[in-house]
């Protein structure tokens, strides 16, 4: 009885100590830590309260620990083993034959049938165990106290951080050892793990986590495409490390969330002056389509939109015009990334059907005190015409702020109160309405009375800084409100505010005349007590940031030259100054390419037409079809630098397709043929399609060439040709001119590597034009292609319900009544397992069954010699390799030879 009573109050003292632990605080000592891991169970003390952290570990305390730590079921009803006392009411059993089960932990004695439960556990069997639960990977090299057999085991939990390299892992593992160790372990399982990582710049990768949340990394060292490249980073307290490669940039996808936007998203960021200027869609670089009767879009000064990475562009079209039907989006190579790499141009085939009513999203209110306007978020643009709004019913006038947001103006609407809001006739662009009209909803007036904070001021050039602030800021309180200070704190005048309206980022021009002869000037910005929000909120005490100009050397440069209904269009790759004054006779010459001779009157320099974003020239001038060269002379403009540095002269090539307004008739496709086999009826290397194409009628006016020799004018089941294909023009039609034939045979070639799987696949063209600019209807083509990819080995692992089979699979399915067990070379421990001269031997290759179909199960005699099948989990089978022998007549459905020579790791 007095044992009882002690136990039972020891017990209590625990739980009473325990209980204070807060299961997310960060312990530190062993005790915490011990603390911790006995709050949630996974841990016991001794009867006499204490944690006995000096004491060795035995197998069954560690079989308890590993059951609860990694939350295996305890098996009851069950004696797998043969030791003295080992019975239904050994308080071990459950968790002894939980780790068996799990295949975590086996016997010390497997012939007898002796698990050991009181002896006491080594440090390198705890690694062991560790690396089966955790399904870490054996590291390529090693460097420990270990045994042979559990080197690699070893190196991979110090590799993960669970125990140290310096421990003698061949000593008995301390209850203080295993405390730390299932710690780290119960704080990795607490921390989501790495999903995905995808590099977005080659300094900046986004991190997606097994729980859906993500943040950003950013690196010290830039990525090398293509390069695989580990990186280690911090997120809510926790060590990670991922592997990341910076894929070429390209376009992932091209996408119509609703009729009047299409999504283009990127692998990269992009430079987004290189999509849209002044807010609008650069002409050329996204081309929309109308197929089969679809309403025609217009893409060219769209609105476009980025969001925070420049990874996905949002183009919406203007006025009343939306998609329905098919289109052929054409994302043009003519877009590059903030590293100025240019993107492959990108081609798909979208069909949109909206018919999803538009919902609100959000509806926000702000105000110091009391405001006059809310602010409506709707699921996707809707109509401006129409809609009828009510705020606490009283009626409010509706104002389109952007495409899906409006701004309801009513009477003085007080903070921390909230409103009742009614909105009737809200409709999409494809006409649905929304449901319930009206729709009703409230919103409550947000109090803000916090004031504007400076987030980075960087300086743009040598002569202006831009400001960011963590929200809107009224544009008049920073007029001759923000003060230059050299570095002696002595004024040097007041920033011009260049920047024209409300916004959450400023432009300045510094006020300084020139630099010093150093080319650096260091000082700080000072921004006066009333900067305001737009709300009207104050900085209330004056703001400083340091800021340090630096010289600006480098010369304007062109980054593209091209025609448009408004004339030449060059653009520059920074804000430039124009000299317009009489004195500027400098001239821009435009050269016909065919002729020599310049093309119209010389354009004056002066009389171009600078943008509003300082980028973008245009001159008024009509050009007729050709090729042309542009010589662009010295001093053409000016950079808005102190050095002024001006633009050096050059050329650059200008290409107009020429107009026929006289032929209206499609060019049409004659004829597709499909060629997969030669006339033998053996496979080819390549797929190729042969395309007839004419230009018929009276005033044809020839095919365009460039598009049939753009590998975007074709595509394979919907979908860009893979990466490889090219068209070439391999015959034309008798007397036809080649620059402009009216009959043209195009063969596409398509890599054979690239048909995996023989099926029927559907070759479409549909980008080819005339050179009046008609273009044809699309036109497709389905046929069997046949696969000419071979098999591989690509899995080896032992499978998780029956510790006696490894199950190998490959990248595809094979004939199973081709696989046979020579055609494999079986490793255990670095000794292969052949027919003769070793201990254990491959004794069987089956068809896999269920969620194993398609891969096969290998069975092994055991390595003692005695009867039965090898566990290949046992504590002395540490690695297992398996490898394709050549000469191996493994076959996939197609009659493809597997590759010879793989080698995969199955333990």
């Amino acid at each position: 009885m007095k044992k009882i009573l002690s136990v039972a109050l020891s017990t209590a003292m625990a739980f009473s100590m325990f209980a204070s632990v807060a299961f997310g605080d960060a312990a530190t000592t062993p005790q915490q830590k011990f603390d911790a891991l006995a709050a949630k169970g996974i841990l016991n003390g001794y009867p006499d309260g204490q944690a006995h952290l000096e004491k060795d570990l035995t197998r069954a305390e560690f079989a308890k620990i590993v059951t609860k730590l990694f939350d295996l079921t305890e098996v009851t009803n069950k004696l797998s083993y043969k030791d003295k006392g080992y019975n239904a009411k050994n308080w071990a059993v459950p968790y002894i034959e939980a780790v068996t089960a799990a295949n975590l932990m086996q016997g010390k004695d497997t012939v007898k049938g002796i698990f050991d439960y009181n002896g006491k556990v080594t440090v390198e069997e705890v690694a062991a165990v560790l690396f089966r639960a955790l399904k870490l990977e054996t590291p390529a090299t090693t460097d420990n106290t270990a045994s042979a057999w559990a080197k690699g085991y070893a190196q991979a939990v110090i590799n993960a951080g669970l125990i140290a390299k310096d421990t003698n892992f061949k000593a008995n593992a301390s209850r203080s050892l295993v405390v730390e160790t299932a710690y780290a372990v119960d704080q990795l399982k607490a921390a989501p793990t790495v999903a995905s990582a995808e590099a977005v710049s080659p300094t900046k990768v986004v991190v997606t986590f097994s729980d859906k949340t993500t943040t950003t990394v950013e690196l010290t060292t830039a990525l090398v495409a293509g390069v695989e490249t580990s990186i280690n980073f911090k997120h809510n307290n926790h060590d990670y490390t991922t592997k990341v490669t910076l894929q070429a940039p390209k376009v992932v996808s091209v996408e119509a969330p609703n009729a009047k936007q299409l999504v283009v998203k990127f692998n990269r960021a992009v430079d987004a002056d290189t999509i849209a200027e002044d807010g609008k869609l650069i002409n050329g670089v996204v081309q929309v389509t109308a197929l089969s009767g679809a309403p025609t879009v217009t893409a060219a000064g769209a609105e476009v939109s980025f969001n925070t990475d420049n990874t996905e562009a949002t183009i919406t079209f203007p006025g009343l015009e939306y998609l329905k039907g098919q289109y052929t989006v054409v994302v043009a190579n003519k877009v590059k990334t903030t590293s100025a790499e240019a993107i492959p141009a990108f081609t798909n085939i979208l069909s949109v059907a909206d018919t999803t009513a538009p919902t609100v999203a959000t509806v926000n209110a702000v105000a110091k005190a009391t405001t006059n306007k809310v602010y409506v978020k709707f699921s996707e643009p809707v109509k401006p015409a129409g809609i009828i709004a009510y705020v606490n019913g009283a009626a409010a006038t509706v104002q389109r702020d952007t495409y899906d947001t409006f701004v309801l103006t009513t009477g003085n609407l007080n903070s921390g109160t909230t409103y009742d809001v009614s909105l009737t006739n809200v409709s999409d662009f494809a006409g649905n309405v929304a449901n319930p009209n009206p729709i009703k909803t409230s919103v409550t007036v947000v109090s803000d009375v916090a004031a504007p904070v400076v987030k980075s001021v960087t300086p743009v050039g040598d002569r202006y800084v831009e400001v960011k602030f963590d929200k809107k800021v009224n544009r008049d309180s920073l007029v001759g409100n923000v003060r230059l200070l050299d570095a002696n704190g002595e004024s040097k005048g007041v920033f011009y505010v260049s920047t024209s309206s409300d916004s959450d980022t400023i432009k300045l021009r510094s006020p300084l005349s020139a630099l010093p002869t150093s080319g650096t000037f260091t000082g700080s910005i000072v921004f006066g007590q009333s900067v305001r929000d737009t709300l009207g909120n104050t900085l209330s005490a004056a703001a400083t940031q340091a800021i340090t100009f630096t010289k600006d050397t480098s010369a304007p440069g062109v980054t593209s030259a091209t025609y448009s209904n408004k004339g030449l269009v060059i653009k520059f790759n920074e804000e430039v100054i124009l000299d317009k004054t009489a004195t500027n006779n400098r001239e821009i010459l435009i050269i016909n390419n065919k002729t020599g001779q310049q093309a119209g009157a010389s354009l004056k320099v002066k009389d171009g037409s600078l943008s509003s974003d300082k980028k973008t020239l245009t001159y008024a001038v009509s050009l007729s079809g050709a090729d042309y060269t542009v010589r662009l002379p010295q001093g053409l403009v000016t950079d808005d630098s102190f050095s002024t540095n001006p633009f050096a002269s050059t050329t650059v090539a200008l290409t107009i397709e020429a107009a026929n307004t006289s032929d209206t008739t499609r060019p049409e496709v004659v004829s597709i043929t499909p060629h997969d086999k030669d006339a033998a009826g053996t496979v080819t290397a390549d797929v190729y399609y042969d395309v007839v194409v004419k230009d018929p009628g009276t005033d044809a006016s020839g095919l365009n060439v460039a598009t049939l020799t753009d590998v975007n004018s074709y595509t394979l089941n919907s979908k860009a040709l893979p990466l490889g294909s090219y068209p070439v023009i391999t015959s034309i039609g008798k007397d036809n001119d080649a620059a402009a034939p009216k009959e043209a045979t195009v063969r596409i070639y398509i890599p054979g590597s690239t048909i995996t799987k023989t099926e029927d696949h559907t070759f479409q063209v549909f980008g080819i034009a005339d050179k009046a600019g008609n273009g044809i209807l699309p036109v497709e083509k389905k046929s069997e292609l046949t696969d000419r990819v071979k098999p591989t080995l690509t899995t080896a692992a032992v499978s998780s319900g029956d510790n006696t089979v490894l199950v190998i699979g490959f990248s595809e399915d094979v004939k199973a009544s081709t696989v046979n067990l020579a055609d494999f070379e079986f490793s255990i421990n670095g000794v292969s397992q052949t027919a003769s001269g070793s201990n254990v031997k491959p004794s069987s290759i089956l068809p896999g069954a269920g969620s194993d179909a398609g891969k096969f199960y290998v069975t092994f005699d055991k390595l003692d010699g005695t009867t039965g099948k090898q566990n290949l989990n046992a504590n002395d089978v540490n690695s297992i390799e398996v490898k394709v022998v050549a000469g191996a007549n493994i076959t996939d459905t197609s009659g493809n030879l597997i590759t010879t020579g793989t080698v995969v790791t199955g333990k």
